[in-house]
């Protein structure tokens, strides 16, 4: 497979650029370019600039306003909501970060719900490390469309992949703890980067076929549906997040969406619980009490590692100079679609 070289900030430049040529404003488009470095920066490339000519096709596809503001309010002291109207959510999420935290300073705990977004969800590692790096514990959600089976033997999709995130701010100015996983087994992305590369998919209960059959073919389950890791402890998990991400706030559930529609023609939402854990606390710090468990998990293996360490280390290869690779065929096929769909 040929492939382009990159650095991150031309992974920005290419994000950004193709974007606003396909009808995005500045506030939409720069808000998912920061995510897709920080994806591709960390190797993610699942969640990366492989995505982009999903959001390239949102924009010009008249489903996702690519030049909504997003507007902020606050029902109650500690809630903060954002209407995305019918943009992207990296922008929308973004755009009720700084309200969160000082809510969450104010009041020890405070929610984010964002509604009436659009488009991908995105890694949501990212808003997650945002937020403990400004010293705040926080679990982070959003709804995805319906790929996601309730269990082996049916394709009846009833769920999104509904991805998660938690992240803890650690002592001593160590890098935070942060976890981010799909409710299904595989993210839907990794699942279609097997496709692309044809590569069969590990064995075990990834997906199933059309006809509820358990299949290793990327093919058959992206056809097919997905299965939730754990059988029903993952399934309970994408269920809360259905109701934390969408129902809650007033987005549209995945459940009942048509078969084989667009997945950005309805309304998906994020859902974020702020804790600050400043004055929680009679005596002693949350954080260092943390260390404990990250020390005892760290001690177990000589290659043990905490989640967010390999990415952090990808990171560091990337800031000091190590290419970002992606496809020649991806690479042109971002700009077959700006090609195609630009404004004038």
């Amino acid at each position: 497979m040929a492939l382009r070289k990159l650095t991150a900030q031309q992974v920005r430049e290419l994000a950004q650029s193709s974007l606003l040529a396909c009808g995005a404003s500045h506030l939409q488009a720069s808000a998912i370019a920061d995510m897709l470095r920080a994806a591709e920066e960390d190797g993610c490339s699942s969640h990366g600039l492989f995505r982009l000519p999903a959001f390239l096709e949102g924009c010009a596809g008249g489903r996702v306003d690519a030049r909504a503001v997003p507007v902020v309010s606050s029902p109650l002291p500690a809630v903060v909501r954002v209407d995305a109207r019918g943009g992207f959510a990296q922008a929308a999420e973004a755009a009720g970060l700084a309200e969160l935290v000082s809510r969450a300073r104010t009041h020890g705990v405070a929610m984010m719900g964002v509604a009436n977004a659009r488009g991908m969800s995105g890694a949501m590692w990212y808003p997650a490390e945002q937020l403990a790096m400004q010293g705040v514990v926080s679990i982070v959600c959003h709804n995805s469309p319906p790929y996601v089976a309730a269990a082996p033997g049916s394709a009846r999709r009833v769920f999104g992949t509904n991805p998660m995130a938690f992240g803890w701010p650690r002592a001593g100015g160590l890098p935070p703890y942060v976890w981010d996983q799909a409710s299904s087994v595989m993210a839907r992305g990794e699942i279609e980067v097997h496709q692309r590369d044809g590569r069969p998919l590990p064995p075990g209960e990834v997906g199933v076929g059309p006809s509820g059959e358990l299949s290793s073919d990327p093919a058959a389950i992206l056809a097919g549906a997905q299965l939730p890791f754990g059988r029903h402890k993952g399934a309970n998990l994408a269920a809360m997040i259905e109701l934390l991400s969408a129902a809650l706030f007033g987005s549209d559930l995945a459940v009942g969406q048509p078969e084989g529609a667009p997945f950005d023609t309805y309304s998906r939402g994020t859902f974020v619980l702020a804790i600050d854990p400043a004055n929680l606390r009679e005596e002693g710090s949350a954080a260092e009490q943390g260390e404990q468990l990250f020390q005892a998990l760290l001690g177990g293996a000589a290659d043990a590692r905490l989640p967010g360490d390999r990415r952090r280390e990808h990171r560091s290869r990337v800031a000091a100079g190590r290419p970002i690779e992606i496809p020649e065929e991806l690479y042109a096929r971002i700009g077959e679609l700006v090609a195609a769909h630009a404004t004038s």
